[in-house]
């Protein structure tokens, strides 16, 4: 006779999960590698999202083993990021170009044109790296581990290990948030807590629906909610440092600066109103995170 469904064991559901997130990683690797629209982006947030999930579980898996797939995507990740961050700052800055109606063919060029100058060839070098046989070796770490499901005590009920998971995360968000100091790299890393968050609550919402699904779901939503709102301020703020950068470079060519003045501010404001949206946020991640069983 098979388990019953409305009492899932961690093998059972952490299982789907690793195979879940795995699937997404290898399916989005092609539109990447590919450069289709939004696919390196889409390809990141699932390397992202496995490494969340590996962090997050770390207690119900093979600890060394996991950590070790970590290291192998987070060297992956950062080279997806540095071509999505290409896109990004182009994209932003455009934006704000728009938005404060600036149409200076030397602004644009400066701050949009010579971004996308740069991403063919970061594109191109990515394409290579996953090419090479370190590429092929974490792959082949990634198949190895995900195909056991190698689970700690597979049998123990899922509603206890994934409550216990969804309050670490969230108290680790707590202790992100105690460590605010006003400074860019704080708020980076209340955002990396609130993104590993978010995806474990994904993931358990995906494959195990009936596991306190009101809670999961205001976590996810709550994760979501800090990831987006930090991830927006810390685009501005790192493009505001650039635009002033270039307002003054520009101003020793000879070229009129008003212009990037006018950008750097906006993206300040843009920041601080995104900052703004944090500590609803936190309230409600708390609020869901106390209702756990």
């Amino acid at each position: 006779m098979g388990r019953q469904r409305e009492d899932p064991t961690v093998g059972d559901v952490l299982g789907e999960i690793l195979r879940r997130t795995a699937a997404e990683v290898e399916d989005t690797a092609a539109a990447a590698l590919a450069d289709e629209p939004d696919g390196v982006h889409q390809h990141r947030v699932r390397v992202r999202r496995l490494r969340s999930v590996l962090g997050g579980f770390r207690q119900a898996l093979d600890t060394r083993a996991a950590e070790r797939l970590r290291v192998a995507y987070a060297e992956w990740g950062r080279e997806l990021g540095v071509v999505r961050d290409i896109e990004v700052r182009a994209d932003v800055a455009e934006e704000m170009l728009e938005r404060a109606e600036i149409d200076d063919p030397a602004v644009r060029r400066r701050l949009v044109e010579s971004e996308r100058d740069l991403y063919p060839a970061a594109h191109e070098r990515l394409v290579e790296l996953a090419r090479s046989p370190r590429s092929e070796e974490r792959a082949r770490l990634l198949r190895e581990f995900v195909d056991p499901a190698v689970v700690d005590d597979p049998d123990q009920p899922a509603a206890d290990v994934f409550a216990a998971v969804l309050a670490k995360q969230a108290q680790r968000v707590a202790k992100a948030e105690a460590r605010l100091d006003g400074s860019d790299d704080a708020h980076h890393e209340l955002r990396k807590a609130a993104r590993r968050t978010r995806y474990v609550a994904e993931a358990i919402a995906d494959v195990a629906p009936d596991l306190f699904p009101q809670e999961v779901e205001a976590i996810a939503e709550a994760g979501d909610d800090l990831h987006d709102a930090l991830g927006g301020h810390r685009d501005a703020m790192l493009l505001a440092h650039r635009v002033a950068h270039e307002g003054a470079l520009a101003g020793r060519a000879g070229e009129l600066s008003d212009a990037y003045d006018t950008i750097a501010g906006l993206l300040r404001d843009e920041a601080e109103k995104r900052l703004a949206e944090v500590s609803p946020a936190l309230r409600k991640l708390k609020a869901a995170a106390s209702r756990l069983p």
